[in-house]
Formats: structure tokens, C-alpha cells, sequence
């Protein structure tokens, strides 16, 4: 059943990895700003964070012979140590956020949240043996790009402005 799902994780890991990529390059091109910026050191760790944690899931789902529950609880692991992690950037970040606008940083931390835990709700539904635990990783997908993107322009283009 899993094995339906092989271009769907395939692609996901491709894509997610390409990402990955260009969030590194925009890090190498803006280092000094980043770093001397309250904040962007955090959301950097942040777009990291939400792009790379799809590449993982899309190579556990290609993993060969498994059942739905084992998927399940390999991708817990990697759903609470990404929600642990962003959301301990988050908080450590607070006063940096705080001086954005309140739509901003209200986006960006219900994006992130959103992104991490519906990985964590999928990841349960899977290890109950629930198939459709399956889709609820593809909307978790879905708003780790939305995180990323948006991250990776904070990065690369807002900073120069």
C-alpha cells in the first residue's frame, strides 16, 4: 500500500532537497546580515529546519517492506524532534518577533506549528494503521513549503531592504 505512494515521495524528497539547496545558498550570500540581525539567526535554523524535515519523511517513505505502522512511528521521531526544534526557536526568538507586526508574526508562527504538528498527526494516525494518516503528510508537506518559502524570502530578499 505504502508503494502506491513511491512518486509521491519521490518527488517530495527531490523537490524538498532542491529547496534545501538554495536555502543554503541565500545563507552563504546574506551570512553577515543574518547573523548581526536579531532574529534571523533562528529563522534560518527555521527554513532548515521545515525543508529538510520532508526530505526525510519522502526517504522513509520509500523505504522498501514496511507496514503503515513502522512508516507511522519512524516518522513521529522525526515530527517531534522538527516541532520540538522549531518551536524552541520560536520561543528563544520572542523578542525579535515581537517587534514584527502582529499579522507577520502571527502568520509565520501559526505556519510553522501548522506544518510540524499535522507531521505529527499523520504519524499517529499511521501507527493506529489509519491509511489516510498518508494524506495528513502530504498537508503537513504542504506547509513546510509554505514555511520554507517564506523563510528562505525573509533571508534572502527582506534582509535587503
Amino acid at each position: 500500500m505504502i508503494t502506491d505512494w513511491n512518486p509521491f515521495f519521490t518527488a517530495q524528497t527531490g523537490a524538498f532537497a532542491a529547496l534545501t539547496g538554495l536555502v543554503f545558498v541565500a545563507l552563504s550570500i546574506n551570512l553577515k546580515q543574518i547573523l548581526s540581525s536579531p532574529g534571523l539567526p533562528g529563522r534560518a535554523g527555521e527554513a532548515v529546519i521545515v525543508l529538510v524535515e520532508p526530505v526525510l519523511l519522502g526517504m522513509l517513505g520509500l523505504l522498501p517492506r514496511q507496514s503503515v505502522r513502522t512508516l507511522g512511528s519512524e516518522l513521529l521521531v522525526i515530527a517531534i524532534v522538527g516541532w520540538v526544534a522549531v518551536t524552541t526557536i520560536v520561543v528563544s526568538g520572542r523578542y525579535a518577533l515581537r517587534q514584527r507586526p502582529f499579522f507577520e508574526r502571527a502568520s509565520r508562527i501559526i505556519v510553522v506549528q501548522t506544518a510540524t504538528l499535522l507531521v505529527v498527526a499523520a504519524a499517529a494516525l499511521l501507527m493506529t494503521g489509519h491509511r489516510s494518516g498518508l494524506d495528513w503528510e502530504v498537508a503537513g508537506t504542504g506547509f513546510c513549503l509554505v514555511a520554507g518559502m517564506t523563510d528562505a524570502w525573509v533571508l534572502l530578499i527582506e534582509i535587503l531592504r
